[in-house]
This record gives C-alpha cells, structure tokens and sequence, in this order.
C-alpha cells in the first residue's frame, strides 16, 4: 500500500506544523542563482571587484540594511507590497504595524515569511547594497547614508521615549498618602 502524499515527500517528519520547506529552498536557489549571476556578469563586463568594505561604510551599510528591512517588513508605506499576503492586526509604536500571515501553502507563504521578517529579509536587503556598490559606489554609499542617518534618527527618537517614560514612571511612584497629620510624600 502506498502512504499518503505527505508521508511520501522529502520534508515528510520534519515539523507537525505545514511549513513550505521546498518553497523556501526555492528561494534560497532564487537567491543563490542572483547573486552567482551578478558576479558572473561584473566579471564578464570587466569591472573590478572591490577589495574590501571600509570600515565606515560596513557601519553604514549595517545600519542602512536595518532601516531598509523595517521599512520593507513592518512600516505602514509598504503595506501594499504586504497586503496580498498578509492581514493587518493593528498599529505599533514607531510607525510600524502588526500583521499575521494569511497564506498558509506553497511559495506565497514562503514569499509572506520572507517579506515580513527583519531578519529574513537582512541577507537580500546586505546583498543588494554590496552588488549596488560594486557597480555604482558614490551613488550607493549615499543612498545607504540616507538610511543609516535614519536608523539612528530613529533609535534618537526611541531613546528619547524611553526618557520620557522612563521619568513618567518616576513621577507616578511618588504619591501623596494621607495621615493624621496631613499629607505625606511617599516614594514607593
């Protein structure tokens, strides 16, 4: 007797829960096959690779693939490369929003895991500035610039917050309790 198609396939075991695992080696290979490609073609059409990153510019390579991958995977201006995979749950701090997966089978799944994870999405966005800045440096280090300022713009806002709350907590510590002589300052 054959076993049922589930059993029969080569992830068969692997998780209880349905997972596209050939979906997701689909876009390993996907993105495997772009990066050999490009290389492929910087090498066909002379250009040189570049020898190193400098260190000031894996700093803001680091933080402008940060920015970009939040942007991509939670801000509400890119909600609509989200929307067909995805549904909204509500606003978070920060601009971003919260949102669950509503595909469950095949690639669009895959494809909905990718774009809604920071981390996932950090080797694809990192690959794209490095290739960008083997062809185009100038132009690439200040689009990076404009995203890595934003990063720490943003961590500078965050920052601030957590002072204001931090010092909203302190004050709400403090209560005036009463006594028979009057009231009183307590700090809890």
């Amino acid at each position: 007797m054959l076993k049922p198609l589930q059993e029969r396939r080569l992830f068969a075991g692997y998780s209880d829960k349905e997972m596209p695992l050939g979906s997701y080696g689909l876009l390993i290979g996907i993105y495997g096959t772009g990066l050999a490609g490009f290389l492929g073609w910087l090498r066909a059409s002379g250009r040189r690779f570049p020898k190193r990153l400098a260190p000031q510019e894996l700093v803001t390579f680091g933080l402008a693939t940060h920015k970009l991958t939040r942007i991509l995977a939670r801000d509400w201006v890119t909600i609509p490369l989200r929307a067909p995979l995805v549904h909204y749950e509500g606003p978070l701090p920060g601009g971003e929003v919260r949102e669950s997966i509503r595909v469950q089978h095949g690639f669009r799944r895959a494809v909905a895991d990718l774009i809604t994870c920071n981390f996932c999405l950090g080797p694809w966005v990192a690959c794209t500035l490095v290739c960008a800045h083997a062809v185009a440096p100038r132009g690439t280090r200040l689009v990076a610039s404009v995203f890595a300022l934003t990063a720490v713009s943003d961590f500078l806002h965050r920052a601030y917050s957590w002072v204001g709350e931090g010092v909203r907590r302190s004050r709400s510590r403090s209560q005036v309790v009463e006594v028979s002589e009057g009231p009183l300052e307590v700090a809890h």
